[in-house]
């Protein structure tokens, strides 16, 4: 099993939802943890948080992807492909 660290920290699910995928569209597999009663009460989220968590060995990329994507570069936010 791959050791998890946690990428971001995010207000709702949703937002951390779009984080997600955007990882996934450029090959990490990522995990969301919440504590929300099992989204029985999702407003505990704005309180205690969602975190993304990610494996190690992609870490390096994670933050490129993210970064490209907080640049406005086109595409998927992969690196490279504005």
């Amino acid at each position: 099993m791959k050791r998890r660290v946690l990428c971001r920290e995010f207000h709702s699910r949703a937002e951390a939802g779009i984080v997600r995928q955007l990882l996934l569209a450029n090959g990490i597999e990522s995990y969301l943890n919440s504590d929300d009663c099992g989204s029985v009460d999702p407003a505990l989220a704005f309180a205690r948080g969602v975190q993304l968590f990610i494996g190690e060995e992609d870490a390096a990329l994670a933050e490129q992807v993210l970064a490209a994507a907080a640049e406005g570069g086109a595409g998927d936010g992969a690196p490279g492909q504005d």
